[in-house]
């Protein structure tokens, strides 16, 4: 037991350094860190899962995306994340992409965010992106780091969502995403729900950072970030993009595997639309479909999909202003057409 809290409190040591060197640490050392992907991880979330992220609140023409249609066509869809949240420089000013959780125009989504939970729907938001800062607001000292953070939750719970998605594309430390993390759980609860969306790529190699925009290597971070005193891993699963600009065409679903991540914690991040992103990352919804049923046949506990993003989905498959169409495909995939999907009461 002295020897296991000892090896304890030296992964702790290295988790608090700016940037950890895979390579360096003990050969048994390297093992454990693998080994530990497949821990014990949070309760409440059975795969696979049918995830949708939504960042655009009105198109082109000023009008509102709805989310109801989601309930109206009983897609099978279990998160809806909302995104982009930004910290801007002055602590407490906090935005859902361009505007403030109280703009009247949000108000509709608000409600329904609330009737979506009604149903069983996990709504949770994004925290970062592309636009680079939110992350080096967290940072500071403990006093500079609380004063971004008490805002962030104090929202978090103003609009009851059910969980946080970080999006770290970045270079910070390790320990930015792990004292965050312990503070969301510690404030939040063990039900409130903790996911990152790294590049696919952060996952294939526990040597390289170079593969990722994060700046830390993610096998680190998952063997670091687990509930005090316990193995129960702080982050629930991995909403991985399949997509972005890699030279050689993005990652494969089978390489990350191969890493030692488990295929429950890995949901498969893919384009809904060819206009949303490097189009090496967009599938017809027939290859796409396929995609997942050998999958599925692989790995019986396929973690699921996520689709970058609502409000164009199905655009490359012809389909216009239905965006709810492309979940209903994929769902189809995922759960089968005749799946009441009674999970969805569990979650």
């Amino acid at each position: 037991m002295k020897g296991f809290l000892v090896l304890a409190l030296l992964f702790q040591l290295v988790a608090s350094s700016l940037h950890s060197n895979f390579d360096s640490y003990p050969e048994v050392w390297r093992k454990i860190i693998i080994n530990k992907l497949a821990g014990y991880h949070k309760p409440f979330d059975p795969v696979p899962r049918l995830v949708t992220y939504v960042q655009t609140f009105e198109d082109k023409q000023g009008k509102h995306v709805s989310l109801l249609p989601l309930l109206w066509h009983d897609v099978k869809v279990t998160h809806v994340i909302l995104a982009s949240v930004h910290l801007h420089d002055r602590p407490g000013e906090i935005r859902l992409n361009d505007h403030s959780f109280d703009w009247d125009e949000y108000s509709r989504t608000w409600q329904e965010v609330k009737a979506l939970q009604n149903h069983g729907v996990k709504v949770m938001a994004m925290l970062g992106g592309a636009a680079a800062g939110t992350f080096k607001h967290l940072n500071g000292s403990e006093e500079e780091f609380y004063s971004y953070y008490h805002p962030l939750k104090k929202l978090l719970i103003e609009h009851q969502l059910d969980g946080l998605d970080l999006n770290i594309e970045e270079s910070v430390p390790l320990a930015v995403p792990i004292r965050l993390l312990n503070a969301l759980h510690r404030d939040m609860g063990p039900h409130f729900i903790l996911t990152m969306s790294p590049i696919a790529s952060a996952l294939l190699s526990p040597a390289n950072t170079d593969q990722n925009l994060s700046g830390f290597s993610y096998f680190d971070l998952d063997a670091f970030a687990t509930i005090p005193g316990s193995e129960t891993k702080l982050i629930s699963w991995y909403n991985a993009q399949f997509y972005g600009n890699f030279p050689r065409g993005p990652p494969l679903y089978e390489q990350v595997m191969e890493a030692g991540w488990p295929a429950e914690r890995i949901v498969m991040g893919v384009l809904d639309s060819p206009d949303d992103g490097p189009p090496n990352g967009f599938l017809l919804m027939r290859d796409l479909r396929m995609r997942i049923a050998a999958l599925k046949r692989k790995w019986r506990d396929f973690g699921g999909v996520a689709g970058w993003e609502y409000f164009d989905g199905g655009t490359g498959d012809g389909v216009v202003d239905k965006p709810w169409d492309w979940l209903l495909g994929v769902g189809y995939e995922l759960f089968g057409r005749d799946d009441d999907h009674s999970k969805k009461d569990e979650l």
